[in-house]
């Protein structure tokens, strides 16, 4: 069990990794906009949006390493872990609507560069948080039942 918690913690942490690259590659970005005077609202409320879309993965990636410390202590099927599953289920609803954020300067995009299938794409790529989130969800309940049936198989023995 070990093994593969360790290969999940490393993926997390490359997710991680590249979550802050492309923080960083925003900053440098907002700032070479900010000395060319290029740099106007719906850019900004966009980088607002993106700052705090980072965040919010970051705290998924903390989430789910509070997980994978617990299935390394063979104490995965307990409240805490719902607890933490719940919170990344409500994160990842967060995380749909803070990217909803970027819909504005999408249009904005697509509207000038006449390419409508850009919204699309977009759209999709906003809608993958909700739709991981509606499958923590069941996972939510199965894990809920799961937990319940261990009570009762430790009041029973």
């Amino acid at each position: 069990m070990q093994i593969k918690t360790t290969l999940l913690k490393i993926v997390t942490g490359l997710i991680d990794c590249f979550i802050l690259l492309f923080g960083f590659m925003l900053t440098v970005g907002l700032i070479s906009s900010y000395h060319e005077h290029s740099i106007f609202s719906l850019q900004i409320s966009t980088s607002i949006s993106l700052y705090l879309a980072c965040l919010v993965i970051l705290t998924i990636s903390y989430y789910f390493y509070r997980i994978f410390h617990l299935m390394d202590k063979h104490d995965f099927f307990s409240d805490i872990s719902l607890h933490f599953v719940k919170m990344v289920h409500y994160l990842f609803i967060l995380l749909f609507i803070v990217l909803l954020g970027i819909l504005p300067f999408i249009y904005y995009s697509a509207d000038h560069s006449d390419s409508p299938g850009v919204m699309l794409i977009a759209l999709a790529f906003i809608f993958v948080p909700l739709a991981i989130a509606a499958f923590i969800s069941v996972m939510e309940k199965i894990l809920g039942n799961a937990i319940q049936f261990k009570k009762e198989n430790d009041l029973t023995i």
